[in-house]
């Protein structure tokens, strides 16, 4: 799975000379909390979130008045208080890519770049999105998780298992365990015989950690 398969396209922008008011208001507006910000309508130049917002609005113990404070958010400009050189990500990497960089830059988006321009925006929820959809929760079936030896064949050996038993596979993940020389299969599963199929896992030896 690519970002341009998770990416919202044609995001909304804000110029970097609009008001601070402006890009409140499209935020309020469209319910989004990420704002490209682009110069002369083409080249990107920063990122604008809730969070610059919110850091650059009076204080709620303020003594303006509010036609004060409206006349002071009309006067800032997106330039003075946006994110400068914002983190990127190409259409055509791979989900998990992105994922990796937005936890250790701990940021909450990357605008989507082709050819220099903006073409989408993959936020966090974008990538829990993916996720859920990788593992299957929204769909049908059961979960199981096993232990299995860190060694290879054994992955085939629990899929031929499932075909015996005419289960269908409906995703399947790893995860690291706390015993290096082993790891843990996270399936999800549709089986006319549920029960019967945990049995038999057990039967042959694998170790199950938890199933549904």
């Amino acid at each position: 799975m690519n970002v341009a398969k998770r990416m919202m396209r044609n995001p909304v922008f804000v110029d970097e000379n609009d008001s601070m008011k402006k890009a409140m208001d499209l935020l309020k507006d469209r319910e989004i909390r990420h704002l490209p910000v682009l110069k002369d309508g083409e080249k990107l130049v920063g990122i604008l979130t809730e969070r610059d917002i919110k850091q650059a609005s009076p204080s709620p113990a303020t003594a303006l008045e509010i036609r004060e404070i409206y006349y002071l958010l009309d006067k800032v400009k997106v330039k003075q208080i946006m994110t400068r050189r914002p983190y990127t990500i190409s259409s055509s990497a791979p989900i998990e890519e992105a994922a990796l960089i937005m936890r250790e830059k701990k940021i909450g988006c990357l605008p989507v770049m082709e050819e220099g321009k903006v073409v989408g925006i993959l936020t966090e929820t974008d990538i829990l999105d993916a996720f859920i959809e990788s593992m299957g929760v929204s769909g049908p079936g059961y979960r199981m998780e096993l232990s299995l030896p860190n060694r290879p064949g054994m992955l085939y050996e629990v899929l031929k298992l499932m075909k015996d038993f005419d289960a269908n596979i409906v995703s399947v993940a790893t995860a690291a365990h706390d015993d290096a020389d082993k790891k843990v299969l996270i399936l999800r599963i549709e089986a006319k015989n549920y029960k019967v199929l945990k049995a038999a896992v057990k039967k042959a030896g694998y170790e199950m950690l938890s199933a549904d």
